[in-house]
């Protein structure tokens, strides 16, 4: 009697637990209050942070930007879900619609909007220089890089430079364009721009960007031997390579049924010893090759035979 007693409560707490996840707060009439940027406000500033009031019983807010009404929408710029209650993003100079709903597994608020625009700032040491390509952080194994960033008004110049680990500067040039080629260092580098005119000039913008044009270097197989006769279906193939300074560098196997590298049993990123379980009474020829984050190859391996009998 105790045990069903015991069983009885189990299920009434299980039932009442999941009653509490399936059935969620209904949201439907609640009201995002939007609190920045507030309807008709004009921004000086590109990066925005979008902020609004929390909604109880909300999981998550959907978020959108529209370029410049959503009703007469040219470009959709955001549309994503976040958890909290703020959002930032880059924008150019244009006017802009933005709006968010609350919602949670069962329901959600409707869409609560204003209207703001991204205007150039009066005092021209004020304005920024929006880049555009290549973005933030990018590997690239191509050393000669075309930058470039957005128009600021007013400026008859931009000053472009490369600045090494230890803020000295590489490279410093000068172009009217809003854009240049520019040939980088390997390694981590940080380019920025200003915008210059007769009298003065804006801060410095930044974007750091990885160059590794090195190829790694060619894998040495060790095992099986060429030609090695196994009984096991389980093999555990070997290789060695060394290190190339640069991008982190991994390694991929290729296993084929036929001399003529035709017939791709396996192919996948490993690291030596990898063990790999194929058929018997079947010869297979094998190869490694290493690449990089950076998009670099090496040389194939020696392609070595075994059969497992």
């Amino acid at each position: 009697m105790k045990k069903q007693i015991l069983y009885i409560t189990i299920l009434l707490l299980s039932l009442y637990s999941c009653e509490e996840i399936l059935f969620e707060e209904d949201i439907t009439d609640d009201v995002v209050s939007l609190i920045a940027p507030s309807d008709g406000t004009e921004v000086e500033s590109t990066l925005l942070t979008f902020s609004w009031n929390t909604v109880d019983h909300a999981t998550s807010y959907r978020l959108q930007i529209a370029r410049p009404t959503f009703e007469n929408a040219t470009q959709i710029v955001e549309d994503t879900t976040v958890t909290t209650a703020s959002f930032s993003t880059t924008l150019t100079k244009n006017n802009y619609q933005w709006r968010v709903r609350a919602q949670n597994t069962g329901s959600q608020t409707a869409y609560t909007t204003a209207s703001f625009s991204i205007i150039e700032s009066e005092d021209f040491s004020a304005r920024e220089v929006l880049l555009s390509s290549p973005a933030d952080n990018t590997i690239s194994n191509n050393t000669a890089v075309n930058l470039q960033w957005e128009t600021v008004s007013d400026a008859t110049a931009y000053r472009v430079q490369l600045i090494d680990d230890n803020d000295q500067v590489l490279t410093e040039e000068t172009t009217a364009n809003t854009s240049i080629q520019i040939t980088f260092p390997e390694g981590v580098t940080t380019w920025q721009v200003r915008a210059e005119n007769d009298t003065q000039n804006t801060l410095y913008f930044s974007r750091t960007l990885t160059i590794d044009s090195m190829n790694p270097l060619k894998p040495v197989t060790t095992a099986p031997v060429d030609q090695a006769t196994l009984t096991d279906t389980a093999v555990s193939f070997t290789w060695t390579r060394d290190a190339v300074e640069g991008t982190t560098e991994f390694d991929s196997i290729y296993i084929y049924r036929n001399q003529q590298l035709t017939d791709l049993v396996t192919k996948d990123q490993v690291t030596s010893p990898a063990d790999i379980t194929l058929d018997a009474s079947t010869t297979y020829y094998w190869f490694i090759k290493a690449f990089d984050e950076a998009g670099n190859q090496s040389e194939a391996s020696d392609t070595f035979s075994f059969t497992i009998n």
